[in-house]
C-alpha cells in the first residue's frame, strides 16, 4: 500500500481561523429559468435538474452544516473545507428528484436521507484522497494536503458516523439496509481498486465490478430512497436499482476517460492523474488489449512498474489516440447512460423525469 494509515492522532496545531457555518453559501451554478407546470414536458434548459431542486439543495447543505457543528474544531472546518470545494450534488439530486416525481412534496425525510448520501460521499472523497495521495479536488488543494492524512481519515469516519446516525433516526429497515448495502459496496469496490493498481492483467468485467461498487452502488441507493419514501411496489424500486446502477457507471467511465481528454474543460484535475498513479481504467484496458508487442513493454513499465519518464504520459496518449480508446470507452458510457433513461421512460412522467433525463445528457456529455 502507498500509504500507511494509523487510527491515533493527536492534534498538534492549533486552528487559527474562525468559521461560521450559518454564512456558508453553497448555490449551484445555475441559469435562471422558469419551471413549467408538472404535468407539462419542458425543453432542455427549462428541465435542468439544478434548477428544479436548487432550493432542495441548499436545504440539504443547511442540514450538512448543522449535522457537523463539534466542539472538536477540525471536524466542522475539514468538511466546510470539502463543501466549500463544490461538486455537482449529483446523488443527492437523484434522492430529491425520484421523491418528487413520485409525488413526495411535505415533510423533510427527502432533504434528511438526501444529505445521509452526500455525507456517504464526502467521507469517500476524504479517504480517496489520501490513498490516491491527491494534491487537488475541483481546483482546490485536498484536506490531506492541508492537513494530514490522519486528519483526513479520522474526519471521513466521522462522517461515515454521522451519515448512519441520521439513516438510524429515520427508523425505517428499508432505509437502512439501502445505504447499509452501498457503504459495504463503496468500500468493497475502493479496496478493489486498489488490489487492481498495476496490474495491467484486469480484464473489463473486474473493472466493471469496480466501479459497480464503488461509484454506481451510491448512485443505486440515491435513487432507491426517493422510492423507498413514497412506498413504490418492488417493481419501481427494482428500476430504481437499476437505473442508478446504469448512470453511476456511465458518470465512473467518463471520470475515468476525462484524465486522458486534454481536449476538455478538466478543472480542478490534472490530466494523467490516474496514469501516474498506475490505475487501469478503461481507456487504459482499450489501448493496452489493441497495442502490438513494444507498446504492451511501455505500458508494463510506465503502469506496471511506475517507472515513468517526463515524457510518457505524451507517449500514452499517443498510443491511446492511435487506437481510439477514448471514443470506444465513451461509447460504453453512452450505451449505459442510454440504459438509464430507457428505465426512465417507464416512469411517471412529469418535470422530475424531464430533469432526470437531463442529468443522463449531462452524464454522459459532461466535460470535468
Amino acid at each position: 500500500m502507498k500509504i500507511k494509515l494509523y487510527l491515533n492522532i493527536y492534534l498538534r496545531n492549533l486552528i487559527l481561523f474562525h468559521h461560521n457555518y450559518s454564512t456558508i453559501l453553497f448555490e449551484l451554478n445555475t441559469k435562471n429559468t422558469k419551471t413549467l407546470p408538472q404535468n407539462e414536458r419542458s425543453n432542455v434548459s427549462e428541465a435542468s435538474p439544478y434548477n428544479i431542486v436548487k432550493e432542495d439543495i441548499n436545504k440539504v447543505n443547511k442540514f450538512i452544516i448543522r449535522k457537523l457543528q463539534s466542539d472538536v474544531p477540525l471536524i466542522p472546518i475539514i468538511s466546510e473545507h470539502l463543501l466549500k470545494s463544490g461538486g455537482k450534488r449529483i446523488r443527492p439530486t437523484l434522492t430529491i428528484l425520484f421523491s418528487k416525481l413520485f409525488g413526495y412534496h411535505f415533510g423533510s425525510r427527502h432533504i434528511e436521507l438526501a444529505a445521509c448520501v452526500e455525507l456517504i460521499h464526502m467521507a469517500s472523497i476524504l479517504h480517496d484522497d489520501v490513498v490516491d495521495e491527491s494534491k487537488l479536488r475541483r481546483g482546490k488543494t485536498t484536506a490531506n494536503n492541508l492537513w494530514g492524512n490522519k486528519s483526513s481519515i479520522l474526519v471521513g469516519d466521522y462522517l461515515f458516523s454521522k451519515s448512519f446516525q441520521i439513516m438510524t433516526r429515520d427508523d425505517d429497515s428499508a432505509v437502512m439496509k439501502t445505504i447499509a448495502d452501498a457503504s459495504q459496496l463503496l468500500a468493497k469496490g475502493e479496496v478493489m481498486q486498489l488490489s487492481l493498481t498495476n496490474n495491467l492483467d484486469t480484464t473489463k468485467e473486474k473493472y466493471f465490478r469496480v466501479i459497480e461498487g464503488k461509484t454506481s452502488g451510491l448512485f443505486s441507493a440515491a435513487s432507491l430512497l426517493g422510492g423507498i419514501i413514497t412506498t413504490q411496489k418492488q417493481e419501481i424500486l427494482r428500476k430504481l436499482n437499476l437505473f442508478g446502477k446504469y448512470l453511476g457507471i456511465a458518470f465512473q467511465i467518463l471520470d475515468d476517460v476525462l484524465d486522458y481528454d486534454v481536449t476538455s474543460n478538466n478543472f480542478g484535475k490534472k490530466f494523467g492523474d490516474d496514469f501516474k498513479e498506475g490505475k487501469v481504467t478503461l481507456p487504459v484496458l482499450i489501448a493496452y488489449d489493441k497495442s502490438n508487442n513494444k507498446e504492451k513493454v511501455f505500458w508494463k513499465k510506465v503502469i506496471e512498474d511506475l517507472n515513468q519518464d517526463q515524457e510518457d504520459f505524451k507517449k500514452a496518449l499517443d498510443i491511446i489516440f492511435k487506437y481510439n480508446s477514448l471514443d470506444e470507452a465513451k461509447s460504453y458510457s453512452e450505451a449505459y447512460a442510454s440504459q438509464a433513461n430507457e428505465i426512465l421512460n417507464t416512469l411517471p412522467k412529469n418535470k422530475y423525469s424531464d430533469s432526470l433525463a437531463e442529468i443522463c445528457k449531462f452524464v454522459f456529455k459532461r466535460r470535468n
